[in-house]
């Protein structure tokens, strides 16, 4: 007997190069059969999704679980977007285990520690033994590894390049939201990046945040960006599809904390300072994240500088920064080979209300930018094996039963399965809980925390070995 039968969908799996109908069934939380049609007799529970995709679960590499980017929504936010498998990009890691913790929707999650100046090391040119000591703290705390936040906290573009060499050396994660405390996060600071990382493998996020227009035309910066990923190696890289970021609306003594914050602020005509942000919020650019009931949404005008006050400034804001050219061109280019530049669509969401790969990802298939099994590949198979998630990203039999069933018509999600669990269903959300992706030394740490870990080795993975999207 299974335990749950997904009936008469239209599964989109290239991975196992299906597409068309097909039934799956799930036991003890794996696809035990897939068929053209099996008996709804031969399962404890049935769900008909006829007329829906079903895909496997997001894997999404990049997103905000922390108090700082409303985590105790951002999971809810997650399952409700059809993500079973997540990374946080920014950690602290011990914020995110908690806000797992207590606040998890039955989704797996990593965690990267951000290499902050006053926080996990002293001053933005730490020397090679603080970061190391600290890197290693992060790892044996469960963090997968590092990411150092240059748009945002800047370091020197040496320690840039040591903390790159070190996370490498330990086996770990090493991603940068380009720029240093030479380069900003634009063009100039990808092509910093860039050069910083030589052999080592280093995951650049969000690609799209670096075609804004800095340098020169936001489709020319694209058309450069493509050029400098394409002649790249020991490279991961992921761009997303919303119109607005997301940074930080922290002030001290009168001035935006954040570097982005402030590039923001500039790009929209309004001075770098608080009673600027104060400013782009009334007039609706700036856009304060607000946590009303079970999710995070965007707010302008009086209401949203008086919640913004009212947390001491310490609030998320995004603003309406990314043009739309650069977003299809990141998401569509292609080398010689046929292969994807940029490896995977991620969102740079979870707790920022802009969980949209399902909806913009089909509009670009509407469009025929992506063939939906290119969708599939971008948006969960190929995260998955930068992971060395084998078991994730697609649905072979003996995979984790992780699906998303969407309506494709409306381009929304309509039930997330995790585990072979209904974690949200028609816009309610019944997982719990939270599975952490950690190395092998972070496995007691997330055991402590009360939660429950998948141990990956990253050295088999992706991230670390060839891979091709």
């Amino acid at each position: 007997m299974y335990d749950l039968l997904l009936k008469g969908g239209h599964v989109v799996d290239p991975a196992n190069n299906r597409n068309g109908r097909f039934d799956i069934a799930i036991r003890d939380g794996r696809i035990a059969r897939i068929s053209p049609d099996i008996a709804r007799s031969e399962a404890a529970e049935v769900l008909d999704v006829s007329g829906l995709l079903v895909l496997p679960g997001l894997v999404d590499i990049h997103v905000h679980a922390s108090s700082e980017f409303q985590g105790p929504v951002a999971h809810r936010m997650l399952a409700l977007a059809g993500v079973t498998t997540a990374m946080d990009m920014a950690g602290p890691i011990d914020d995110v285990l908690a806000i797992a913790r207590e606040h998890g929707a039955g989704i797996n999650l990593a965690c990267l520690n951000r290499v902050k100046p006053g926080e996990m090391v002293d001053s933005a040119d730490p020397s090679a033994k603080e970061l190391r000591d600290g890197i290693a703290a992060a790892l044996d705390r469960g963090a997968l590894g590092v990411k150092i936040m240059g748009g945002h906290f800047p370091l020197t573009p040496e320690a840039n390049g040591r903390v790159f060499e070190i996370a490498n050396e330990l086996g770990a994660w090493a991603a940068i939201h380009c720029g240093s405390t030479e380069n900003r996060s634009d063009l100039t600071g990808l092509r910093e990046a860039l050069d910083l990382k030589g052999r080592n493998h280093v995951h650049i996020a969000h690609i799209n945040s670096y075609c804004r227009g800095a340098v020169k035309d936001p489709q020319l910066e694209a058309i450069q960006a493509i050029e400098w990923l394409t002649e790249a190696e020991n490279l991961v890289t992921e761009s997303y599809l919303a119109v607005i970021n997301g940074t930080s609306g922290i002030c001290i003594d009168g001035i935006p904390e954040s570097d982005r914050t402030r590039a923001c602020l500039q790009q929209g005509g309004y001075p770098a300072t608080e009673e600027g942000l104060r400013r782009a919020i009334l007039e609706g650019f700036g856009r304060v994240n607000v946590i009303e009931g079970d999710r995070a949404v965007l707010r302008t005008g009086p209401e949203a500088v008086a919640v913004w006050e009212a947390a001491g400034t310490n609030v998320g804001i995004s603003f309406p920064v990314n043009p739309p050219m650069p977003r299809l061109m990141l998401a569509a280019a292609r080398d010689r080979a046929g292969r994807f530049v940029v490896d995977a669509l991620a969102t740079d969401g979870g707790g920022i209300p802009r969980n949209f790969t399902i909806s913009a990802g089909l509009r670009l298939v509407e469009l025929e930018v992506l063939t939906m099994a290119d969708f599939v590949l971008k948006a969960c198979t190929v995260p998955a094996r930068l992971l060395g998630l084998t078991a994730k990203g697609h649905l072979g039999e003996g995979a984790d039963a992780d699906v998303a069933v969407v309506d494709a018509a409306a381009a929304e999600v309509r039930t997330t399965i995790a585990a072979g669990q209904v974690v949200a269903h028609h816009g309610v959300v019944t997982g719990r809980s939270t599975r952490i992706i950690t190395l092998e030394r972070g496995r007691k740490a997330v055991e402590a925390a009360g939660l429950q870990p998948i141990v990956t080795d990253l050295a088999e993975s992706g991230f670390y070995k060839p891979h091709t999207a």
